[in-house]
């Protein structure tokens, strides 16, 4: 793993002043003119965001690899616009993901990931797999219907729930045929599984503290984290 060589201590303040700049002069030629402010106030930050991310993230889910580069734990910043009404060139938004190592070298990427997305005004704050491949879905089901692995979803579900958290990912209007009148009807219908959520940004994105922030968030669903690993594993061996 490629390091920065130096320890995170917060996004500046012009991190998001930037990001409301640009939203305002979504151009090439604005991106191009602030390209000096945008590496030091956004990439440099993240990349040792990402890099500490890593570590705080191993002590509960030592599978995760912090990838410190755009492309990869930091998203690139320029948007595909090729099936888009919307033709701005850029993203107005810091994207950074933490995947598991295991299930991220595949060329499929079916495994689970920690994100941590935030404009000029909102913090998102992820776990999970948005949609799952036709061969993780079939083992998300298997899982399920095992009582074990109904355990941990649905406990993670009545969290989210509790928490005011949102759960994403297509449903199905009905059970799957395969499993009509199990009664874990709910995880059944599932096509994806990733819990979100959306805040105001917190005083601590200015600060090293930003990476307990993040941390104390996601360990409750380490263990939905590691289900997810697991199923994915499972479809990439069959």
């Amino acid at each position: 793993m490629a390091r920065t060589g130096h320890a995170f201590t917060g996004f500046p303040e012009q991190a998001v002043k930037y990001l409301a700049d640009l939203a305002r002069n979504n151009d090439r030629a604005w991106f191009d003119s602030h390209k000096k402010i945008y590496e030091a106030s956004i990439v440099a930050p993240a990349l040792r965001f990402a890099e500490a991310m890593g570590v705080a993230l191993s002590s509960f889910a030592p599978s995760v690899a912090a990838e410190p580069r755009i492309g990869g734990s930091l998203f690139r910043i320029h948007r595909d616009t090729r099936f888009s009404a919307d033709k701005s060139p850029y993203k107005t938004h810091v994207g950074i993901r933490l995947r598991d190592r295991d299930t991220a070298t595949s060329s499929r990427c079916t495994g689970p990931l920690f994100y941590v997305e935030f404009d000029a005004s909102v913090l998102r704050l992820g776990v999970g797999v948005k949609e799952f491949d036709p061969g993780t879905l079939d083992a998300y089901r298997q899982s399920v219907v095992r009582s074990a692995g109904a355990r941990a979803f649905k406990a993670a579900m009545d969290r989210a729930e509790r928490d005011g958290h949102e759960i994403l990912g297509d449903i199905l209007t009905r059970v799957p045929h395969t499993h009509a009148g199990h009664r874990d009807n709910a995880l059944l219908k599932r096509k994806g599984f990733f819990i979100r959520q959306e805040t105001r940004l917190p005083k601590e994105l200015h600060r090293p503290e930003f990476v307990t922030y993040c941390t104390s968030w996601f360990k409750p669903y380490g263990a939905l984290f590691d289900g997810l690993r697991r199923i994915a594993l499972k479809a990439m061996t069959e």
